[in-house]
């Protein structure tokens, strides 16, 4: 809740973005392994 506040971004966003940043990072371990 404090980085959406430090941000000025909806909470929602800030999740959102961290969800995509994780399924990035699950397809380049996909590719990697």
């Amino acid at each position: 809740e404090e980085i959406a506040e430090i941000l000025n971004l909806p909470l929602g966003t800030v999740k959102a973005r961290i969800f995509r940043a994780r399924e990035m990072l699950n397809k380049k371990m996909r590719n990697l392994g």
